[in-house]
């Protein structure tokens, strides 16, 4: 089983344990706590940290103010007389709590005592007075404690709900682009050599920690665009010696030289109407050119300003999915 398995796994035991009433709120938390290691979760570890282990004061017995903020986001802040406070008590501490005070409130009682003499009426009334306010008074802190556990349960399993929520999310996701992707490799494999070794170059340059390789995979991006373009034009269009392309609508474009856009544009309107079913490219030519513009002008930062390798990635992402979608449509 690896990590997300794993981590999916602790999600439901915390969900399945907290509505089922089977899982304690301290035992919620330590698995929230592997939840957050298996995924590598390095905000929610440091919070979880806090609640299992305490949140760290300074020479004066205060909570740093850093960590006060994290405890108040995560459920623990309160407002009295127009003040901000937070509970700082731990899960195991309120549940130990809850089970003490409860003990307690059982043996406070007047059964079986008896007195007798001449103040035995006012000494009674005493013994009893004396026992109903400290079973109010325990039965008031049993009531906040199990508030701010109430509290601290909610939140972590908000915490497991969600990184549930994502990790079947990303499941399913990887499932579909798996697919996908068995199928646009295979539509790759027929290009030619020259535009394979573009898709290495991008693999490599990706794959490094050098800066100055994000830019350049990018670039090597919008040359695979023009590899594909110039591949696909010649093939649906052999010998084609006009500039200008008139498109369906009586506009027209030119073709010729480096407007390998426009070219793109010529080979998904033909291989549109050879499509017998609906796609994003062929039901929708104008949005793919946008599609290809912005990743144009994105691909042109690397000329202008740095390229993190966020950029990078979502730019090939991007370019693998809609150059995929143009191969795919030559089967349709």
């Amino acid at each position: 089983m690896d990590k997300i398995e794993q981590a999916l796994t602790a999600c439901a035991n915390v969900l399945g344990g907290i509505e089922n009433g089977t899982l304690t709120t301290s035992s919620a938390l330590l698995q929230c706590l592997k939840i957050a290691r298996l995924l590598n979760d390095l905000d929610s570890i440091a919070w979880l940290q806090y609640e299992y282990g305490g949140y760290p004061r300074d020479q004066n017995g205060k909570i740093l103010s850093a960590i006060w903020k994290v405890a108040d986001k995560n459920g623990r802040g309160y407002t009295k007389e127009g003040e901000r406070y937070i509970f700082s008590e731990l899960a195991s501490e309120l549940e130990a709590s809850i089970k003490a005070q409860q003990s307690a409130i059982n043996n406070f009682s007047t059964q079986g005592t008896s007195v007798s003499g001449e103040y035995a009426s006012a000494s009674m009334s005493v013994l009893t007075n004396h026992v109903a306010r400290n079973t109010k008074s325990l039965l008031n802190d049993i009531i906040k404690s199990e508030k701010q556990l109430s509290i601290l349960k909610s939140k972590y399993y908000e915490y497991a709900l969600r990184k549930h929520i994502e990790i079947s999310f990303g499941n399913v996701v990887a499932d579909i682009f798996y697919s996908y992707r068995e199928t646009v490799d295979s539509y790759f494999a027929r290009l030619s050599p020259e535009v394979i070794d573009k898709l290495k170059a991008i693999e490599d340059k990706i794959n490094s920690d050098n800066p100055e390789l994000y830019s350049q995979a990018l670039t090597t991006c919008r040359r695979l665009f023009e590899g594909i373009a110039n591949e696909l034009f010649n093939k649906y269009f052999p010998d084609y010696s006009h500039e200008k392309y008139e498109t369906k609508s009586g506009k027209k474009i030119q073709v010729s030289g480096d407007r390998y856009k426009n070219r793109l544009f010529a080979i998904v309107e033909t291989l549109q109407e050879k499509s017998m079913s609906n796609s994003v490219v062929g039901s929708n030519i104008i949005h793919t050119l946008d599609w290809i513009d912005n990743l144009h002008d994105l691909q042109c930062k690397g000329v202008h300003s740095d390229i993190t390798k966020q950029d990078a990635m979502q730019c090939i992402i991007h370019t693998y999915i809609c150059l995929g979608d143009i191969l795919r449509l030559q089967n349709d």
